[in-house]
């Protein structure tokens, strides 16, 4: 929930400030706020990767957690900046628009780290940073596919025929 919140003010202030620039659609803004999301959170499992992240997983994989923590980090970063990158820059650059490969990557790596957000719940361990109390870590990976879903709708391989 607090990414929920974090990528939700994210896509609040792109809405916000493109009425001084370029006005963006709903689909823009909600890429703005995942995009700016991603970098943050991608940036902090470098770090917190061994304090917040890596005591997420399960016991499976406690052996390569930091692998995994900056595994996803990159995965996060280079996500964020595939999503924030413009479309007429890449087209500038002569490189295919990586906006949608983005959001759909960032969509599958949400799938699966939901095992850690489940983890978490069934151990009954809190994450350093996010001490909101047990309830959170229960409902924490039901919010997952909303995320998703975000994902795939702000880069329009969701709901494309509803595209602004």
């Amino acid at each position: 929930m607090s990414f929920l919140v974090l990528i939700s003010a994210g896509a609040a202030a792109a809405w916000a400030l493109s009425h001084f620039f370029q006005k963006l659609d709903l689909r823009s803004s909600l890429r703005w706020g995942m995009g700016l999301g991603f970098l943050f959170t991608g940036i902090d499992h470098f770090v917190s990767a061994s304090t917040r992240y890596a005591p997420m997983l399960p016991d499976l994989l406690a052996d390569q957690a930091l692998f995994w923590v900056y595994l996803t980090g990159v995965a996060e970063l280079a996500g964020g900046v595939g999503l924030l990158v413009p479309a007429r820059l890449y087209g500038r650059l002569g490189l295919p628009n990586l906006q949608e490969p983005a959001g759909v990557g960032l969509a599958v790596m949400l799938a699966c780290v939901v095992v850690a957000n489940i983890n978490v719940a069934l151990k009954g361990q809190s994450v350093q940073g996010l001490e909101f109390g047990v309830w959170y870590y229960w409902i924490r990976p039901f919010f997952q596919p909303v995320f998703i879903a975000w994902a795939l709708y702000c880069v329009g391989a969701l709901g494309a025929g509803d595209a602004e």
